[in-house]
């Protein structure tokens, strides 16, 4: 390694250490994101001052508003969905049927129920942006009954939609599909494997959240409904359950039964749906007050996002990235562990699932193809990288992480380790302790 690279290596962890530490500090991701990219580029050595103006204007602002753009009618119509939800009481009555199910007043059952909501959702191919939206006011009213501090409810909602749903066989989440476009695999591809780690996480992920939830109660913790969101009066009239489904129902199938129709024209038409079904249910005077309130919060939120998608797009230019690229190419080590590690590599840096997978696959395709030459399974290194790349993406950089705890009124302080240990360490345990020795040994 030359010291050009080992600097560049430097540069990327220390950008990567302060963004976590000023994210934990409450530092607004707009300032956080930039810095750590200013960092990157200077410790980079640039040849000039001009090369720092066109990484910051060009690769840095291009990243952000990349991301702003292809996002932002995803978190308008999405919060704009979430928020009809809220106040009209239908995601409330959700959540009383699925606590009635599933006696939700456990904490157990709670967990259960709240992980299958945004699983299912996930599972649906619904764009996880949209499904905490959707998911939040039901999961909130979950942890109600239950008496859970509300802080604890980022870790198992994610849970549910960022781990098994994301990566397992048969989802149509990112993940999946873009190693079935490079590899020529199916969605379920590595089915035994597969089913082996979904399960795992499942139950995995339940049993934790389970044990932490009670520690708080032993602490003397209960929930509080948070102050941020417009509480919905239990006696007041709410929709019929099978009513409620509907819209949320309409977006998922419509979404799957037209894969080539982008979900922004769902989640319209879902809003539309719900306006309409809801409408004797929603506070004379307050849609057009909710609708304004959603959209300027949907704009922070993407915006907050963008800033660490942008940090990325300048980590994509290090020599430190270029080197790591060479260095997986060169691996003699099992292909099956070269995929696994990779995965979790590139997903780490840029603190993203799809981002990392895109990146991976645009260096290392030809060479996960040659595996499969050389009598590799493809299909088995098809899940160990879509369960790798959900793993150690789970950082404080995480833009979706940073977005849900917005919506859900939390800090990394409070909820981070939730979300780290369900999205990334039982992820990533599961993988290098249950499916990996599986696909060695049979693969």
């Amino acid at each position: 390694m030359s010291f050009s690279v080992g600097l560049s290596g430097i540069s990327v962890v220390f950008a990567l250490g302060g963004m976590a530490y000023l994210i934990f500090k409450r530092i607004s991701p707009v300032i956080a994101g930039p810095v750590a990219a200013l960092v990157v580029i200077l410790l980079s050595s640039p040849d000039s001052a001009t090369s720092v103006v066109e990484a910051i204007t060009k690769t840095y602002i291009g990243g952000v508003a990349g991301f702003f753009i292809s996002y932002f009618l995803i978190f308008l119509l999405g919060n704009i969905f979430g928020n009809i939800y809220q106040i009209s009481g239908a995601a409330s009555k959700i959540g009383q049927e699925i606590s009635r199910v599933f006696g939700a007043k456990r904490v157990m059952f709670c967990m259960i129920a709240c992980m299958l909501s945004s699983a299912v959702l996930s599972y649906g191919g619904i764009n996880s942006f949209v499904i905490i939206f959707a998911v939040y006011p039901i999961a909130l009213k979950l942890f109600e009954e239950a008496d859970i501090p509300d802080y604890m409810l980022p870790g198992i909602v994610c849970g549910g939609m960022w781990t098994f749903a994301m990566t397992g066989p048969f989802t149509p989440q990112v993940p999946n599909f873009i190693s079935m476009e490079n590899l020529g695999t199916t969605a379920a591809a590595g089915l035994v494997p597969g089913m082996i780690g979904t399960g795992a996480m499942a139950v995995s992920i339940v049993i934790y959240m389970t044990w932490e939830a009670n520690r708080a109660k032993k602490r003397g913790e209960h929930f509080a409904f948070p102050q941020h969101v417009q509480k919905v009066e239990e006696d007041s009239p709410k929709p019929l359950f099978v009513i409620s489904m509907i819209p949320l129902l309409f977006v998922i199938i419509m979404f799957n039964v037209f894969p080539q129709i982008t979900i922004v024209v769902w989640l319209l038409f879902g809003v539309i749906l719900a306006v309409i079904l809801f409408w004797k249910y929603l506070p004379k005077g307050k849609l057009m007050e909710t609708v304004n309130n959603a959209a300027a919060s949907a704009v922070t939120i993407n915006i907050n996002t963008a800033a660490i998608v942008g940090f990325g797009s300048v980590a994509k230019t290090s020599l430190f990235y270029a080197y790591a690229v060479q260095v997986l190419e060169a691996s003699t080590a099992n292909p099956y562990i070269v995929a696994a590690v990779g995965a979790n590599v590139f997903a780490g840096i840029l603190g993203s699932a799809s981002g990392g997978l895109a990146l991976m696959y645009s260096s290392l395709k030809d060479t996960f193809l040659a595996y499969g030459a050389q009598g590799y399974n493809l299909g088995y290194i098809h899940r160990l990288i879509a369960f790798s790349a959900g793993s150690l993406d789970t950082t404080p950089w995480n833009g979706s992480i940073v977005s849900v705890f917005a919506i859900t009124g939390t800090t990394h302080v409070k909820s981070f380790k939730y979300n780290f240990i369900t999205c990334g360490i039982i992820p990533l345990l599961v993988t290098f302790l249950l499916v990996l020795p599986y696909c060695m040994y049979t693969g």
